[in-house]
């Protein structure tokens, strides 16, 4: 038996988007600044890089929800990483040691966060099978096996797991979901069926 609960919520919110462009931006302001003031001959690309720094965060303040949207997003995210790429290559050519750790950073932020935000809005699911309590990715725990658990509960739209270890973990239930006492009763036999293999406190 298998039952897929689906979670409110997404895998990546929204601001955490926001936050990242708002970040590279102000990155790229920066670096700019101190190109256009410090460097004679890389006043072009200081510039260069000032009005981009301006227009990406301006673009993320005003437009955010246009530019958090799934094809925009993947887009400004490879744009602002060869921006990033060029900055750091620069940099280590040049010797710029500060310049060098922070576009290293967040080269490998933006790389990450192009793996990450991949299917950004999917819908997530609690899964609970004869294994044990699949969790959503966005949760602390991934896993729970049934050996672990004390109670597994849904009531009021709200799934409830309760671990031996005094942990608890909760999501709230998005959609309709029927089978709620077969479900809970379910959970109820999985968990006494395990209680035999629990570990002893031995004193």
């Amino acid at each position: 038996m298998v039952y897929d609960l689906p979670v409110s919520g997404t895998k990546v919110k929204p601001q955490q988007l926001t936050a990242l462009h708002l970040f590279s931006g102000l990155a790229f302001l920066g670096t700019g600044a101190i190109l256009y003031r410090y460097n004679f001959e890389l006043t072009g690309w200081g510039m260069t890089l000032i009005l981009f720094g301006l227009t990406l965060m301006s673009v993320t303040i005003v437009k955010n929800k246009w530019l958090t949207g799934n094809g925009v997003n993947v887009l400004v995210r490879i744009v602002e990483l060869l921006v990033a790429i060029s900055i750091a290559l620069l940099s280590f050519r040049e010797q710029w040691k500060f310049p060098i750790a922070i576009f290293s950073v967040l080269v490998a932020v933006l790389v990450f966060s192009l793996y990450w935000e991949r299917g950004a809005n999917q819908q997530l699911y609690v899964s609970v099978d004869e294994a044990g309590v699949h969790m959503p990715v966005t949760s602390r725990k991934r896993f729970v096996p049934w050996v672990e658990a004390d109670q597994v509960l849904l009531r009021y739209g709200i799934l409830s797991i309760d671990c031996l270890d005094n942990k608890l973990y909760q999501f709230n239930i998005s959609g309709p979901f029927t089978d709620i006492d077969d479900f809970n009763n379910y959970c109820a036999a999985k968990v006494a069926e395990y209680v035999p293999a629990r570990v002893k406190n031995e004193w």
